[in-house]
């Protein structure tokens, strides 16, 4: 579904428009992703980000100083019921497989489901009767290794009360640190050991807009982590949707729009290009590389990181200028709550610059990451956090909207249990200033010196007015 907040569509993009191979792939990829889900064209963009990202996730590391992410994107859609979200999973599904990637997902259950527990098992003697003894065996949770997980409808991370499973925030976001960083392992002491589970996951979140989710996005640290990709439907475009759903009743697709196995194909050769820099790196042979244990593997993408791509003449300067635009989109936010909240997408929004960047390199087919290959990135993210103000501004504004609106009915309540008489010079219904302020004061049980602050900030938004009669005030609604 198309946004309605932002004017440029996925096909005005320099990364869809460029004379590459690379560029006419990932419009295929979004031609094919059109077939199945209709004018969500920019999550097909981050359903190919999603795929290429986990595809690379075990070679590829991108330093930063003395630390370094990885290229893995974790998406976290919120759309209206109905307009396309599960589908277009069942697509990046089909084509994770077809890559060779676990799919996983996730619904209800447990933080040991996620992370991981031991299970009893019992033993028997040798002529196979059970001996009462028992032996624990690990059984890994789904936050281990390198697979994708799903989490459909996934607002019950966000309002999920149960004792069991109060930890699930903190082990996603611990699954989505850098892999390689002691802070990615995530462990569990439990009676029969510690469970220990380095998470290569790459997380696809889609939920409806759940009514209390400004709260989680301002207060909490959750969505600082994940892409975060708001996207509101029109009743005009979902009758567009129904529409060009219908007409296609019976119409087969296209043989111009490439297949799946054409898809992975070119995504599993962008894999070998670069998994083979990594092993001609380490001078190693690919059996040889496929023989280390976990930990060496990590060592090696940490170790060779320079060695499979390359920052170009002026990547740097592209990506502080990316910066600039993001610090600027953010500085003209009015609301100073919202601001600072959209101030802590930044440093994630940064990371998926960088992350972008790479894995359009790579799509590209170079080694070096170019000042063009920066802008691509930005002119997408760019957009999202421009869609990602709009929205928090327009959810604040509504929130403050009621809550005033609430403001006023208490004092209209209080107003109508004062005595109310005509003003002479202003012919207006009136009440006692001071009478006002005891009346509210005794209904919400507050003292006469707050009530009185309340009453003020009324008056000083000229909802309330003031007249004097001598020294007598009086005060009446002007809305």
């Amino acid at each position: 579904m198309r946004s309605n907040s932002t004017t440029r569509k996925w096909n005005d993009y320099t990364l869809v428009n460029a004379p590459y191979s690379g560029s006419q792939f990932i419009r295929q990829y979004i031609e094919r992703f059109n077939t199945v889900s209709f004018f969500n064209e920019y999550a097909g963009l981050l359903s190919y980000f999603f795929v290429l990202g986990q595809v690379l996730a075990p070679y590829v590391r991108i330093p930063i100083h003395g630390v370094w992410i990885d290229c893995r994107l974790h998406v976290y859609w919120i759309q209206e019921s109905r307009t396309g979200k599960s589908i277009a999973w069942e697509f990046t599904a089909k084509l994770l497989r077809a890559c060779g990637i676990e799919v996983e997902s996730f619904s209800a259950g447990s933080d040991a489901r996620l992370i991981g527990t031991f299970d009893k098992i019992p033993l028997h003697d040798e002529n196979g009767k059970p001996t009462g003894q028992f032996d624990n065996v690990l059984v890994p949770g789904l936050l281990n290794g390198y697979k994708t997980l799903l989490f459909d409808e996934a607002s019950m991370l966000l309002n999920d009360s149960k004792a069991h499973f109060s930890d699930k925030i903190l082990y996603l976001q611990q699954a989505m640190a850098a892999l390689g960083s002691e802070t990615n392992v995530l462990v569990k002491h439990l009676v029969s050991g510690s469970v220990k589970t380095p998470s290569g996951v790459s997380l696809w979140m889609t939920t409806f807009p759940p009514k209390d989710i400004m709260s989680h996005v301002l207060e909490k640290g959750f969505f600082q982590r994940v892409f975060l990709y708001q996207n509101s439907v029109s009743v005009e475009t979902r009758q567009t949707t129904s529409e060009h759903r219908l007409s296609g009743a019976y119409v087969p697709v296209p043989d111009k729009v490439w297949t799946y196995d054409t898809l992975s194909k070119f995504i599993l050769e962008t894999r070998d290009t670069i998994r083979e820099r990594l092993l001609t790196a380490a001078n190693i042979t690919l059996e040889d590389y496929e023989a280390l244990d976990a930990d060496a593997k990590e060592d090696l993408a940490i170790k060779h990181a320079y060695d499979l791509f390359e920052a170009g003449p002026s990547y740097h300067a592209a990506l502080l200028n990316a910066t600039d635009d993001y610090y600027e989109l953010i500085k003209g936010i009015n609301n100073e709550n919202i601001r600072e909240t959209a101030m802590s997408f930044l440093p994630n929004v940064e990371n998926y610059t960088m992350i972008f960047a790479n894995l359009i390199a790579a799509t590209m087919g170079s080694k070096k990451i170019t000042s063009d290959h920066v802008m691509m990135a930005t002119e997408i993210i760019y957009d999202n956090l421009h869609n990602l103000t709009i929205w928090l501004e327009e959810k604040e504004g509504h929130k403050e909207s009621k809550k005033r609106q609430g403001q006023i009915k208490a004092w209209r309540d209080s107003y109508a249990k004062c005595h109310r008489m005509i003003h002479e010079r202003t012919n207006r219904e009136v009440v006692r200033l001071s009478q006002l302020t005891e009346v509210y004061s005794q209904l919400h049980g507050v003292s006469q010196k707050t009530a009185r602050r309340r009453l003020d900030d009324l008056i000083s938004n000229n909802i309330v007015k003031v007249v004097k009669t001598g020294v007598t005030a009086f005060v009446y609604f002007e809305v």
